[in-house]
């Protein structure tokens, strides 16, 4: 599997970062119970003035609302301000500010804070370390219902973390798996695939694995393509199925996936001409298929 496309989120604008602890973090942030309706009516006015939605774009303005909306207690203002701090938007950049704007946030209960506190964590920005710590940040924010909270340890539990300080977990990695993977996630469904597949923290489950597989991948995951392709396998002797396998392989393989490449430089060599071009027909009918459903 391709490492780390984690949505990090914060305020609606998602960031698909390659290197899981490279960033931190911004989901749409749900409007949540604060102290009173003025807290609540600052930070909208503050979500607005971030993004230009409805008013003129000025984070200046939108720093002002979410300073006024923490003052009167508003359990996401803290991390919003933490963001802000993170980023150097307005303020000048940093992390130790935006650890203890997170922080705040957190121990009011947000779920955004907890997570971007637990990555501050696992990735020992601002003045913070610790793998344990971290991750049990990231649990409370995934109990908390946070989508990027489920799909970020799912990827920690499946792959482990790179500095071997968190080794595969594939118990703990199977409910944020499925969790993350019913928010939509296209990369975690794969996951859930391969673990189907594999028997991996699940019982083993082809029909499962192949379901998962073929919903990845119209919806563009870049490694669902090939999963299906093999799994579906092009030398089976079910011509419509070693054709429909073909396609998949295709389809990754343009998008550069290595074993697809391969495989498809080999079945080139071996599978009849007429098969090959009837798999090619298929492919350009499925990426009009994913490329239309991607539109709606």
């Amino acid at each position: 599997m391709k490492r780390a496309a984690l949505i990090l989120s914060i305020f609606g604008v998602a960031i698909i970062c390659r290197d899981a602890r490279s960033e931190a973090l911004q989901p749409e942030i749900p409007r949540v119970p604060a102290v009173d309706a003025t807290s609540v009516s600052e930070y909208d006015e503050g979500r607005k003035s971030l993004h230009g939605r409805g008013v003129e774009k000025n984070p200046e303005k939108a720093l002002e609302h979410f300073r006024k909306a923490a003052e009167l207690g508003h359990i996401e203002a803290p991390g919003a301000i933490g963001y802000f701090y993170f980023v150097g938007l307005v303020v000048e950049k940093d992390e130790a500010k935006a650890a203890e704007c997170f922080q705040k946030g957190s121990d009011k209960g947000s779920a955004l804070a907890k997570f971007n506190l637990g990555r501050f964590h696992l990735d020992g920005k601002g003045g913070l370390s610790g793998t344990e710590t971290g991750l049990a940040l990231m649990e409370e924010s995934a109990s908390l219902g946070l989508p990027e909270a489920h799909a970020a340890l799912a990827e920690i539990y499946f792959l482990g973390l790179s500095n071997g300080q968190h080794l595969p977990d594939y118990a703990k990695a199977a409910p944020h798996v499925k969790a993350a993977a019913a928010s939509g996630e296209p990369a975690a469904i794969n996951m859930l695939g391969v673990m189907k597949q594999s028997g991996l923290g699940l019982e083993k489950d082809r029909k499962g694995a192949e379901d998962c597989f073929r919903r990845a991948a119209m919806k563009g995951d870049f490694k669902a393509p090939s999963n299906l392709g093999h799994l579906l396998n092009p030398e089976s002797k079910n011509r419509s199925r070693r054709v429909e396998a073909t396609a998949w392989l295709i389809i990754a393989a343009s998008q550069g996936e290595p074993l697809a490449t391969r495989k498809i430089a080999e079945l080139e060599q071996t599978m009849p001409q007429k098969e090959f071009n009837e798999a090619r027909d298929k492919a350009d009918e499925l990426q009009a298929k994913i490329a239309a459903a991607g539109a709606k």
